[in-house]
């Protein structure tokens, strides 16, 4: 499914040269401020990820975001167009990612951004995917290190869709819990036969459900509990380790992993079936030593920090994010 948003006027990136371009075979745009091209100082830079749930989306959607963010920053910026659900499965749109990320690592020099001040973000799946980039990279020898990962309402885990968020808004249209569950299938295997089965959480088996994976999404770990529980029964599915996969599931990477994570920055929404993902990451990270900042909106809602020019509450997210990026990168 490749669906986007048609743009309407570009007003918005005066004082940017925007270029569509491939980095090591991936599309992506690269913002770079006019201001910071002809400097002397290098500036910093930013890898952006964006949601859709892996499936609808591109970088034509979040383009007066990013533009805004590579703006307020100074920074060179670089949307990545990754590779699509249902028609590209996992690890596709990781993989681009991934490429897309050591790329620009690579070869920042080219756009006059300091290799050592470039961080990464992204929204909803695009943080899933920013995650597991910034995960596989800390394995990487001989490439610097991303300075920081920017979270925003990220989504982490698909063993669990019962812990108290998934249960007290997953009746909400603007990110419901079926829709997210066909997300993620669709992102797996293109298969919606067990879209029920994943909503009841009888895809994991008995032994999983009692193992450290468990552990790693245990809803004592949130402070609201739910207000009610599903009680469906469905048989289990054989065969599904790509939900342990931390390429799949960032959540799922284990203590030691989370150690060599750089400072993380996450936002979360209270209506919002992800907000527990982000609390429960945080969490972990916080216990791995790991130096995290945590921003919740109490009114906001998923995916409210595209209408940063609309809403009074998105603008105050959007600025606190950049205060967080510019403190970090």
């Amino acid at each position: 499914m490749n669906v986007g948003l048609k743009l309407k006027g570009t007003s918005y990136r005066e004082g940017l040269k925007c270029t569509d371009t491939m980095f090591d075979g991936v599309n992506v745009r690269v913002y770079e401020p006019t201001s910071t091209a002809q400097s002397d100082t290098k500036a910093p830079g930013l890898v952006y990820i964006h949601g859709g749930g892996w499936v609808i989306a591109t970088v034509d959607t979040v383009d007066p975001m990013t533009a805004h963010v590579a703006k307020q920053l100074g920074a060179v910026v670089v949307s990545v167009d990754y590779r699509r659900a249902p028609e590209h499965l996992f690890p596709a749109a990781f993989d681009d990612s991934v490429a897309a990320t050591k790329f620009f690592l690579q070869n920042a020099e080219k756009y006059n951004v300091d290799r050592t001040r470039i961080g990464i973000s992204g929204d909803s799946a695009g943080g899933n995917l920013a995650a597991a980039v910034t995960l596989a990279l800390t394995k990487e020898k001989g490439l610097p290190k991303l300075k920081t990962q920017a979270l925003i309402y990220p989504v982490l885990q698909a063993i669990n869709f019962t812990t108290p968020s998934y249960i007290n808004h997953g009746h909400l249209n603007s990110l419901s819990k079926d829709l997210m569950v066909s997300f993620w299938l669709w992102y797996l295997n293109n298969d919606l036969s067990f879209q029920k089965v994943f909503e009841a959480n009888n895809h994991t088996s008995a032994e999983l459900k009692k193992s450290q994976y468990a552990g790693y999404v245990d809803p004592e770990m949130v402070d609201v509990k739910p207000v009610r529980k599903g009680n469906l029964k469905f048989p289990e599915i054989p065969n599904i380790a790509t939900i342990l996969d931390p390429r799949f599931a960032p959540l799922m990477a284990d203590d030691a992993d989370l150690k060599g994570l750089p400072p993380t920055y996450v936002m979360t929404c209270e209506y919002d079936v992800l907000k527990d993902d982000g609390v429960m990451y945080l969490k972990r990270l916080g216990k791995a030593g790991v130096k995290v900042n945590h921003d919740h909106y109490q009114h906001g809602f998923h995916p409210f920090l595209i209408y940063f020019d609309v809403y009074e509450s998105a603008g105050t997210a959007m600025a606190n994010y950049l205060a967080y990026l510019k403190k970090n990168l």
